[in-house]
């Protein structure tokens, strides 16, 4: 494998302060007056595996990503040009999803139970589900009546860490909130869905990750894709700034109590200052107090692709990109020449800050197709496609665990052979 540092020295640097012209705290949103309760919690920063190091500034002691940098970046296109909106597959249209309904349709019992069985599905043994599976319907009045007074708070939200590949800290809402989640998902899904590029992936019906690298898979073997250029955006979900992500998020909503609804959302939840060392104090990062959405929900997986939908047309319509996609804040572009995509990496970076996100600077990866693209779990080559080496390594552990420590791993192994049933030769 081979990683190209140099040609991108201070390209995560440059991507925090572009097209920031005041100094001043961003103003909540305006759009409506709405009640506005936050929960600050306390996180850590995650252990970011370091896969290309770049130069990085530091202040007192620690590492600080994103410098300014001047630059305007033109508006983005929202809406995608007849030619490439004809190309798109709708789930919503495949299922005969059918327009959003009326927020008292929304909020009837009838559908909020439906939410609450979506809600609770493949989540049993949550003694959280249980408690409120105990006695539904007296929960489910309780949120009816609270919706129709216009009278709901989201929140408490509680924050606990989970183990994958890295540490990641998860903010878990109420079981309350996940059944209005679940309205308000089904309500902007169909909006939003016909309006996302094919090559967005992510917390999408029909596009979640053996799409995505079957997608890839599928770049990697054209006649164009000698290079690959691996972007992550760095704290996505704890950067999104609240005054942009409503403006976004309420563009094509009509019915004022589901904006009401969904900006008390977005307020629902503010990122505290437990990252603020790893920007500099000139970013819009630092400089808005409004930010941050909880990772965990199912509308802050909406919201996410949502707040990046305009660049993701940008990339396609403006740089006229072809060989690009995205799964959620992973940002994968393939070119000819190595050149090309350097030049490509300095405008996403400006695009980006402009809109206070910043690329992480341990996490650029710029090398050959031919030596693999290593891809959500995945190792992508230009005829086949492998595991990737955790995987591989978490499979033997159970393998080892189910047959000689004694332990049932019946249900990981089944999972991992589902895994491993995507992979093989692309050609």
């Amino acid at each position: 494998m081979i990683n190209e540092g140099g040609g991108l020295e201070g390209l995560a640097m440059r991507s925090s302060a572009a097209a920031i012209g005041t100094t001043a705290t961003t103003p909540a949103c305006s759009i409506s007056a709405t009640r506005i309760r936050t929960t600050r919690t306390t996180t850590s920063a995650s252990a970011d595996p370091k896969i290309s190091r770049l130069h990085v500034e530091h202040a007192h002691g620690k590492p600080i990503f994103g410098r300014p940098a001047p630059g305007v970046i033109p508006k983005a296109r929202r809406i995608a040009k007849p030619e490439t909106a004809a190309g798109l597959t709708s789930a919503a249209a495949e299922c005969g999803r059918a327009a959003p309904a009326s927020f008292k349709s929304l909020t009837s019992l009838s559908s909020l139970f439906g939410f609450w069985m979506q809600a609770k599905k493949n989540k049993s043994k949550s003694l959280r589900v249980q408690r409120f599976g105990d006695d539904p319907l007296r929960h489910l009045v309780t949120i009816h009546d609270r919706l129709r007074a216009r009278e709901f708070v989201f929140g408490p939200y509680k924050t606990f860490t989970v183990r994958e590949k890295k540490f990641r800290h998860v903010v878990d809402a109420p079981m309350k909130d996940r059944v209005v989640h679940w309205m308000l998902y089904e309500y902007m899904l169909p909006i939003w869905e016909r309006r996302f590029i094919a090559d967005t992936f992510g917390n999408l019906p029909g596009r979640g990750t053996h799409a995505a690298v079957r997608r890839l898979a599928e770049f990697a073997r054209g006649a164009g894709a000698k290079w690959v250029l691996q972007l992550d955006i760095s704290k996505y979900f704890y950067s999104v700034n609240h005054s942009l992500l409503k403006g976004t998020i309420l563009r094509y909503i009509g019915d004022q109590d589901i904006r009401a609804l969904l900006v008390d959302l977005v307020d629902s939840f503010r990122t505290g200052a437990e990252y603020d060392h790893l920007f500099a104090p000139d970013t819009m990062f630092r400089r808005t107090r409004d930010k941050g959405m909880p990772i965990g929900s199912l509308t802050s997986q909406l919201f996410a692709n949502i707040f990046l939908c305009a660049f993701d047309h940008w990339v396609k319509e403006t740089l006229r990109i072809k060989l690009y996609l995205r799964y959620v804040d992973d940002l994968t572009f393939l070119a000819e020449t190595k050149e090309e995509l350097l030049t490509i990496s300095a405008a996403v970076v400006e695009y980006l800050a402009a809109i206070g996100l910043t690329i992480h600077p341990f996490k650029i990866r710029l090398a050959p197709v031919a030596a693999g693209v290593p891809y959500l779990g995945y190792v992508v080559w230009p005829n086949h496609v492998s595991v990737g080496a955790y995987g591989r390594r978490r499979h033997h552990q159970r393998l080892r665990q189910h047959e000689v420590g004694g332990y049932d791993r019946s249900e990981a192994l089944t999972s991992y052979k589902a895994m491993f049933s995507h992979t093989g030769w692309s050609a």
